[in-house]
């Protein structure tokens, strides 16, 4: 890691757009002006992290690469926003989420308040997911929630519509919207809907050129939330498919964050499918994976299953 030169990181950028056959247009709209990005290109200006990131992200280049110099409100800024993604982390259920919510609705007040912060669309749209994050953490209306997101959509994707999503040069912040789109699509009933939004994003991913990293974090998180809710719409076989296509990206990209969840549910699908030989050992595999990351519920329910359905104690 190091921090990479103002000429560089406009080089960079140009480079990459031209390797993806993009104009500055495609790659600039909206989240800046085309006349922006050619300074950018042309090491007139210094995009702020959260544009870098985002026209990195466009063009299948991982942000991480690249160490950004920023001043200490900057900073701050950075800390309380890794401190909102670990109190909202949709893996991970705790008996303090009442508690978890509210501080992650604070941090949100404040950076809400900060007017500079909220100029930039990006953080605008990052403010709304995170908003809907804590309304569905609430268990608040689901219609509501949508509307939170769907704003947020509409930042980054003034045109956007579900059908077209496998059409669209999406961020990482823009698959998070997707993907807790689906999770309020599943908690309203609607799983058919979060499964046909699901399968185009997992298309755009396998025709977008991603950096491997990425492919293991947010690919895989993609083809997990699929399989998830295959299964709760017990379509089993297909559910298994995408249980072991997950893992095999965790595998492939050294990106292992998932590996204990998507294990759990090749286990439930192959139960419900009445083919229990390999259940046993999985169930084994998942738990002590799930200590091993800290993701204390899914040990309590991977526990609870083995002892219920299996006569394992783990």
């Amino acid at each position: 890691m190091y921090a990479m030169p103002l000429l560089n990181v406009g080089t960079l950028i140009k480079k990459l757009r031209i390797q993806q056959g993009m104009t500055q247009e495609d790659l600039a709209y909206p989240i800046i002006e085309q006349s922006t990005l050619s300074r950018i290109e042309n090491g007139q200006t210094m995009p702020n992290k959260s544009t870098t990131e985002m026209l990195l992200e466009r063009l299948g280049y991982n942000p991480s690469n690249i160490d950004i110099v920023v001043d200490k409100k900057t900073a701050d800024i950075h800390k309380s926003q890794d401190e909102l993604f670990g109190l909202l982390k949709t893996e991970s259920i705790y008996d303090d989420q009442e508690e978890r919510t509210k501080k992650a609705d604070a941090i949100i007040k404040t950076l809400e308040d900060d007017a500079e912060f909220m100029e930039e669309r990006v953080n605008r749209q990052y403010i709304l997911l995170n908003k809907a994050m804590c309304a569905l953490h609430r268990k608040e209306d689901g219609g509501c929630i949508l509307e939170l997101l769907m704003e947020a959509m509409k930042i980054s994707i003034p045109e956007y519509n579900e059908k077209d999503i496998d059409k669209y040069y999406l961020s990482k912040q823009d698959v998070r919207i997707i993907n807790l789109t689906t999770m309020v699509y599943r908690d309203n009933g609607r799983l058919e809907d979060g499964i046909n939004v699901l399968s185009l994003l997992k298309k755009n991913f396998e025709e977008t050129n991603i950096d491997k990293e990425s492919r293991g974090e947010y690919y895989a998180s993609v083809v997990y939330a699929l399989a998830t809710l295959l299964a709760y719409a017990e379509r089993y076989e297909e559910a298994l498919k995408m249980c072991d296509r997950a893992a095999e990206i965790c595998i492939e990209t050294g990106v292992f964050r998932l590996l204990p969840l998507v294990t759990a549910y090749k286990v439930r699908c192959l139960n419900n499918l009445g083919d229990k030989d390999e259940c046993p050992e999985l169930l084994k595999q998942s738990y002590y994976a799930s200590k091993m990351f800290g993701y204390h519920n899914w040990v309590t329910m991977v526990k609870d299953y083995a002892k219920n359905y299996f006569d394992i104690e783990l």
